[in-house]
């Protein structure tokens, strides 16, 4: 009589030969490949998140989501996505403080059996957590030869006076790609510099939008994003774009550096946000129940490297859709991606565009649009040379410090105080 577990072992034997055989062939690597990968985009906000699905085939998608591992709570419309492209979908109507569960279903072409990915969850921000309706914005710290610490630490000073929800930095914070030995021992010192200065903040939370002298040019070689990580871990997350909510407020945060992977020249088609952080913008703004609407950038996706100025420029490439020389240029150099971003704003009611790089105060408005380029919180000086950027409208105020902003029913308030305390501007606008 034969030994079952021999029997057994030999069956075993001869079923992962009959696979491993299979795995070699044309059907089983076909079988074995996924067409679609899945990514979380941004930072869920108190209602909702997004998810890019990228494909190696044509395939339709859905997501279904709930509070449990094992109940549907709903799923979204089923999308039709092309070979080798990215489609991103919103889960919105969400509860806040929540952990949703998450997963990814897809068909290639037009088969009804729809395969799923691994289920996967995500947290949704609290409410509380941006319960005040007052936020803080600065602009371009630096810390470098053209900065006074004494000035810096009076900025933060009235920053935390003023108890805003979260502080936002505008970016050019550590400034790596400036320095002329690029030892780990210098990109260090940067960031545990700066570091030490939002310390300062005490208890207010700090969000950071990236500005070009941060170390993660999308057309460089040089990145850093590792060392922001380490030391600023709440603020680095995989992407460096992301939304959320606070009272009747929507804040946008825009990365117009990652994916710009070809130095800018002045026909400035270079810049982008990219075709993934475009479509989440478009769900995001979509989407959005809130009466008043904030995007942050730190500059325009506009122009040369420099990519200086305003309402000037804003009309132009991505940002704007025209070319150099006003003719119509988004749908050539964008196709099939819809609006230029100005557009955008205008179609999903977005009150501000606050922008840094420029070392400015600069209020102006297109469209019934706000932008305002927002000041240094460290430099010296008060006096400023608007023409030297090209901004030929709107309101100039020199001196060093902060925005303060508040929303109360249709009016959002803006105050630009500067690092003595001193309220050099403030004006309102209704939603």
């Amino acid at each position: 009589m034969s030994n079952p577990f021999n029997f057994m072992n030999r069956r075993g034997f001869l079923k992962a030969s009959l696979l491993g055989i299979l795995a070699t062939t044309p059907i089983g690597r076909a079988m074995a490949a996924v067409p679609v990968t899945a990514k979380l985009t941004g930072t869920a906000s108190s209602s909702s998140f997004s998810v890019a699905i990228s494909t190696t085939s044509a395939v339709q998608a859905y997501i279904e989501y709930g509070y449990s591992k094992n109940s549907i709570a709903g799923k979204t419309s089923i999308y039709k996505i092309s070979k080798g492209s990215t489609q991103s979908i919103s889960i919105t109507n969400l509860k806040p403080n929540s952990l949703v569960y998450y997963k990814v279903k897809y068909a290639v072409g037009v088969s009804k059996n729809f395969s799923s990915l691994t289920q996967r969850s995500v947290k949704t921000a609290s409410v509380q957590a941006l319960s005040s309706n007052t936020f803080a914005i600065q602009a371009d710290p630096h810390m470098d030869e053209n900065s006074s610490a004494a000035v810096y630490e009076g900025t933060l000073k009235q920053i935390v006076a003023a108890s805003p929800a979260f502080l936002m930095d505008l970016g050019d914070i550590f400034m790596v790609d400036k320095l002329a030995d690029k030892s780990e021992a210098n990109i260090r010192s940067r960031f545990e510099l700066m570091k030490g200065f939002y310390q300062k903040l005490g208890d207010v939370p700090l969000k950071i939008c990236l500005g070009n002298h941060d170390g993660e040019l999308g057309y460089s070689k040089f990145n850093t994003k590792n060392y922001r990580k380490e030391y600023f871990p709440e603020q680095t997350g995989e992407l460096a774009y992301y939304s959320f909510t606070g009272p009747d407020q929507l804040h946008v945060v825009l990365d117009p550096f990652t994916y710009t992977t070809k130095n800018p020249t002045a026909n400035g088609w270079e810049w982008t946000l990219g075709k993934t952080q475009y479509d989440w913008l478009v769900e995001t703004l979509k989407n959005s129940k809130e009466k008043h609407k904030f995007i942050y950038i730190h500059h325009l996706l506009v122009g040369d490297p420099q990519s200086r100025g305003g309402v000037e420029i804003a009309m132009k490439n991505e940002w704007g859709g025209k070319n150099n020389d006003g003719s119509d240029g988004f749908a050539v150099n964008r196709p099939g991606w819809g609006k230029p971003i100005h557009q955008l704003l205008l179609d999903y009611k977005v009150g501000f565009v606050f922008k840094g790089h420029d070392h400015l105060y600069v209020k102006q408005e297109l469209d019934g649009v706000i932008y305002q380029t927002v000041p240094q919180p460290s430099h010296p000086g008060d006096k400023i040379n608007v023409n030297q950027y090209g901004y030929i409208s709107g309101k100039g105020v020199g001196g060093s410090g902060f925005l303060k902003v508040s929303t109360s029913g249709n009016t959002a308030q803006v105050d630009f105080i500067l690092f003595d305390g001193k309220v050099a501007d403030s004006y309102t606008r209704s939603a």
